[in-house]
């Protein structure tokens, strides 16, 4: 399966080709005011490199977030033009969700990615290890005064932190690869070979309560 991957939830425009579960190319243009010019340039740049039409296709794949309200818009609505004018599906990904799935499997612990959410705050999330990034935590925006605080009552240890906006927390990222500190086209695309796009729709995920708390999450959920 050929997937095209679109990353533009953060302050980097990042698209990726991959084929057979593997990044064959991925590009990036650290000019987020300028994303909506760049991004169709830099698509066109790494099917050309690939030798990949645009009719090769199998799979398109984009970040719905949370991140930049701009930024998603932009890469969203450009995923959606390629997909009805070329007639293949699209699977939105959460950008958090991205981030979990670049951790290596061997890194034991529920991945919490953090991401600085502004006004004080961060948006938070966990996920299971896998090819799925199973979900253990919904995306929520918290305090980021007491988010340490309030994600440690929710996730039992082992906790693999990763994220940018742990520096605001005060706290060392437990891995620092490449798409772990913020969101990756190349994970977009790898998690959208495991998703489906009838229950994965590209929609913005846009998350802003000053007052949010995180839900009671109950018994694990088996995986």
């Amino acid at each position: 399966m050929r997937i095209l991957g679109i990353e533009t939830s953060t302050t980097q425009a990042s698209v990726a080709l991959l084929e057979g579960g593997k990044v064959v190319l991925e590009r990036s243009s650290a000019r987020p005011k300028q994303s909506a010019e760049r991004l169709l340039p830099l698509i066109a740049e790494l099917l050309g490199e690939a030798g990949w039409e645009r009719s090769s296709l199998d799979r398109l794949a984009v970040s719905v977030g949370p991140g930049s309200f701009t930024g998603l818009r932009v890469g969203i609505a450009c995923a959606q033009g390629l997909s009805l004018g070329l007639g293949v599906p699209l699977v939105g990904v959460g950008s958090l969700r991205a981030m979990a799935r670049a951790v290596p499997d061997d890194l034991p612990g529920v991945r919490c990615a953090v991401l600085d959410a502004r006004r004080g705050e961060v948006f938070v999330a966990a996920y299971a290890t896998g090819p799925r990034a199973a979900e253990v935590l919904p995306p929520v925006a918290l305090p980021t005064a007491s988010a340490l605080e309030a994600l440690g009552v929710q996730l039992q240890a082992p906790v693999a932190w990763i994220g940018s906006g742990l520096a605001l927390l005060g706290t060392t990222p437990s891995c620092t690869l490449p798409g772990t500190l913020e969101p990756s086209a190349a994970a977009v695309g790898l998690l959208a070979e495991q998703l489906d796009p009838a229950t994965n729709p590209a929609l913005p995920v846009y998350i802003r309560d000053a007052g949010a708390t995180l839900p009671d999450l109950g018994a694990p959920a088996q995986h």
